[in-house]
């Protein structure tokens, strides 16, 4: 394995990668509350991964979590061309040691933002079980439950990546969804961001046809997604159609997949268009929208 993972960084030599045209969303939005994982502590299958600080990490973590880098899955995402590069995400994936049985479940303690961005990204790649845990590490701890310092070694394996083109969205994608209705666009950002009060690219507003959920509205203070009977109603307020396909984005990928995880979970295939705003609102001549949200 380890011989593997040397060609990989040394040659280039990489995994066998293929990219999935699936109409079917098999990814699905899994959800566990804090019993249910504290029961499954010693699974052998289950893999817990923490994106909060290092610092933070070695402070105190779910017994058995694998840290990981949020900031460098950020940065490696958002790069251009990225998200299309199998090449930099096996190398990435490999270190994490996931097989075919991993369970893989993800806390933070930033509100799932953070959380929920790699469970996107993991589900992207490939990875068939994967979902976050309801509550982030503050409530884990407040409520007395195991917390261990231990920092935990993890044996190298390579993951064959299996792009999800169902789960991911790009321009082109958006803009034929813009044009045919194939899709709904779910904006993410807060209000001032959705009509163009705050601009964080060249030019602030928002996609033509698209409506918003604030992704913070989502989940409460402590990190726990709202119960459905909450969340529906506002869906069917702004036109949802239930088991419409959605098209969620942000400025940069982490609040989309906030409310891709929820809207998932509702019956709305989902895919996250991931660059969001930073992509469409620093482009020439991509349609742009000030107006109020029906």
């Amino acid at each position: 394995m380890m011989i593997s993972l040397l060609l990989v960084m040394v040659v280039g030599v990489l995994p066998p990668s293929v990219t999935i045209d699936a109409d079917d969303q098999a990814q699905v939005a899994r959800l566990l509350g804090f019993d249910q994982v504290e029961a499954r502590l010693d699974d052998p299958d289950l893999v817990l991964l923490d994106v909060r600080s290092r610092e933070d990490y070695d402070a105190g973590h779910l017994p058995g979590a694998i840290w990981v880098d949020a900031g460098e899955v950020q940065r490696l995402a958002g790069e251009p061309g990225g998200l299309q590069d199998p090449g930099r995400w096996s190398v990435w994936i490999t270190r994490l040691g996931l097989d075919s049985d991993s369970a893989v479940y993800i806390y933070d303690a930033n509100r799932q933002k953070d959380a929920a961005r790699l469970w996107w990204l993991l589900g992207y790649l490939g990875v068939d079980e994967v979902g976050l845990i309801d509550g982030g590490f503050p409530l884990w701890e407040s409520e007395g439950r195991p917390v261990s310092t231990d920092t935990v070694s993890v044996e190298p394996n390579d993951f064959r990546i299996q792009l999800r083109a169902d789960r991911h969205a790009d321009r082109d994608t958006v803009l034929d969804a813009v044009r045919t209705g194939s899709a709904q666009i779910v904006d993410a950002r807060s209000d001032a961001e959705f009509l163009g009060e705050v601009a964080r690219s060249r030019r602030g507003g928002h996609v033509p046809t698209a409506c918003q959920i604030e992704w913070s509205t989502l989940v409460d203070e402590d990190g726990r997604f709202l119960p459905e009977e909450a969340v529906r109603p506002r869906l069917n307020a702004i036109g949802l159609e239930p088991g419409k396909p959605v098209i969620t984005h942000c400025q940069g990928g982490g609040r989309a997949s906030v409310d891709a995880f929820v809207l998932q979970r509702l019956g709305f295939p989902s895919r996250n268009y991931y660059l969001g705003w930073s992509d469409w609102g620093n482009a020439e001549d991509t349609p742009v929208a000030t107006d109020p949200q029906p």
